[in-house]
């Protein structure tokens, strides 16, 4: 499961800067809430979702 998660997360890092909000790519990455979405992203990365969606060159 966690696995998946990890995939799930890489995917949609890559995908953040497309999106037009987090929420959205929570919902497109298959997580329940936004709030899962970015503790999940945090833990992985080191940081919030919001900071690559602001600047994606990051």
């Amino acid at each position: 499961m966690a696995r998946l998660r990890g995939l799930r997360l890489d995917r949609t890092r890559d995908s953040l800067a497309r999106v037009q909000s987090v929420a959205e790519a929570a919902r497109l990455a298959g997580f329940a809430s936004a709030e899962s979405f970015a503790t999940a992203f945090r833990r992985r990365f080191g940081l919030p979702p919001s900071h690559l969606a602001r600047d994606p060159a990051r």
